[in-house]
């Protein structure tokens, strides 16, 4: 036997190393920063880009597997972003809420039906509908970023020299 010791692969980290992360990808604590620090509407419409992120997903996956067409994680997953999207319009007495929450259950029935006859294009209607719906919000988050830069530009204005306010007595 030689002095020299044969290096050890190197496996996985024990599960006490890094226990805080345990399950979760590099990119997680990122979107955790993004969501805990979103406005309504922008949460919104990160809940629309991914519903149509996954819809791309589920009709790219029943296209390319003929035979694996019906319910799979896909469609649960389309068919949680849109109940949560649906949960998320609360004033049922406000016509634009009750409209808004008929588009919701009616995408619902559709993934629904879309199941049944393993047919993409249902989901390429769907996935449609939600890129409407999520350049409406965009527009909605552009105009908050627009305000709030006013807002901080006034703020700005108060406290340069010129603006008058002394904080110094």
């Amino acid at each position: 036997m030689s002095s020299q010791s044969t290096p050890l692969p190197t496996g996985p980290k024990p599960l006490s190393e890094g226990v805080e992360n345990f399950g979760r990808r590099s990119g997680d604590a990122y979107l955790e920063s993004m969501v805990q620090t979103a406005s309504p509407a922008r949460l919104r419409l990160m809940l629309i880009e991914r519903a149509v992120e996954v819809s791309r997903h589920l009709a790219h996956h029943w296209n390319s597997q003929p035979g694996k067409r019906g319910t799979n994680e896909y469609s649960l997953k389309l068919l949680e972003l849109l109940s949560e999207l649906l949960s998320g319009v609360t004033d049922k007495s406000v016509e634009v809420c009750r409209t808004v929450s008929d588009l919701y259950v009616f995408l619902c029935q559709h993934l629904i039906a879309a199941e049944k006859n393993g047919d993409s294009s249902m989901i390429d209607e769907i996935r449609l509908v939600l890129e409407t719906e999520a350049e409406t919000w965009r527009m909605v988050c552009a105009q908050e970023g627009s305000d709030k830069s006013a807002s901080n530009k006034r703020i700005a204005e108060v406290l340069s020299d010129n603006g008058g306010l002394n904080l110094q007595g």
